[in-house]
């Protein structure tokens, strides 16, 4: 009779959130979920209606204290619109002394502080409840490498409401570079870094052109190297280069070193203008040791000066050698023109 009595006032008064206490262990009962939790410590209330029927009396929470100051409610239906809070939810927390977000929500008004103090302390005990909290959202769209959009919404919610999707839409998105983002929108549960954002950026722009057609031209003659390649991989595999090397040069306009070419790389066929206009003014990628050839020209062929038969490794060693400028070498380089009996190129021709 005992064991009886303890029984029922544990449960009635200090419910365990874990199980339901009994003294034969093979009594005892598992709930999993915080919503069966719940359900368990409620206290129970009756209602013909109970979206229409109830007083609803909520109160602030204070760091996990209840304020003494309260509003009421004429139903559930009433505090779900003024709180924007679903009714099933202040269903499920109601009379449980468990607060949602800042909210504790009864069917009563609350008579002892004291004694709700207590009930609060011993429901929340060991319960997560940070779901609960709103988590801030940054979310991007990357415009150009040189623009891009951030925008720091307060919860998922607002997320979904903005870009018009589901809220299941942005937990799958979150943190994630999926091709195409959320309508190009990408979101994250933190702002990212300089160095973070860099990545992103390189990543889209990755994603943007991996697929494109490559048109790969000999610089010096503008004539393609080989038919278009079908997308950058195979570009870089032909020329035996990381594909990055390859995105970074692309419609530049700039020649660069690939293999015993130079090469410059376009998204397009050229067209006759864009053709004049190279030939005629060929720029090289800044940044990169230039290997030179030293020509001279007999009976209008190009020979190879003795002391270059292998190409000069740079600008400085040529013009160390011929006792020349670099900026000299620089002005005449790839242009077919002659300097003091000499044809400079970066290739051997």
């Amino acid at each position: 009779m005992q064991q009886d009595r303890e029984d029922f006032y544990l449960q009635k008064y200090l419910p365990l959130l874990n199980t339901i206490f009994k003294s034969n262990f093979s009594d005892i009962q598992s709930y999993d979920s915080l919503y069966e939790i719940l359900k368990l410590i409620q206290s129970k209330y009756d209602s013909d209606d109970k979206y229409t029927g109830i007083t609803i009396y909520i109160y602030e929470s204070c760091n996990n204290q209840i304020s003494h100051n309260y509003k009421t409610f004429s139903s559930i239906n009433a505090s779900s619109k003024e709180l924007c809070i679903a009714r099933e939810t202040i269903s499920v927390y109601l009379n449980t002394y468990v607060p949602y977000q800042k909210f504790f929500f009864f069917t009563n008004e609350v008579e002892c502080f004291d004694l709700a103090g207590k009930l609060i302390s011993d429901n929340m005990q060991g319960l997560s409840l940070n779901h609960n909290i709103a988590k801030k959202i940054w979310m991007y769209f990357i415009e150009s490498k040189d623009t891009v959009v951030k925008t720091e919404l307060e919860s998922k919610s607002t997320a979904a409401k903005l870009l018009d999707v589901q809220h299941l839409v942005i937990t799958n998105h979150l943190n994630k570079w999926i091709k195409g983002g959320i309508n190009g929108h990408y979101v994250f549960n933190h702002e990212l870094s300089d160095l973070e954002l860099k990545n992103l950026i390189e990543f889209l722009s990755l994603r943007k052109t991996r697929n494109r057609t490559v048109w790969a031209y000999n610089a010096m003659t503008l004539e393609l190297i080989s038919d278009p390649f079908n997308s950058i991989k195979k570009a870089a595999e032909y020329f035996n280069v990381d594909y990055r090397s390859v995105v970074k040069h692309l419609d530049t306009g700039l020649a660069t070193k690939k293999g015993n070419y130079l090469v410059l790389f376009f998204n397009d066929e050229l067209t006759d203008l864009k053709r004049k206009e190279l030939i005629n003014n060929l720029k090289l990628v800044k940044n990169e040791t230039t290997e030179v050839w030293v020509y001279k020209k007999l009976e209008d062929k190009l020979i190879l000066v003795d002391s270059s038969e292998t190409g000069f490794s740079s600008k400085h060693l040529a013009a160390k050698e011929l006792k020349l400028s670099t900026k000299t070498i620089s002005k005449f380089l790839n242009t077919h023109k002659e300097y003091k009996g000499f044809y400079f190129y970066s290739i051997k021709v």
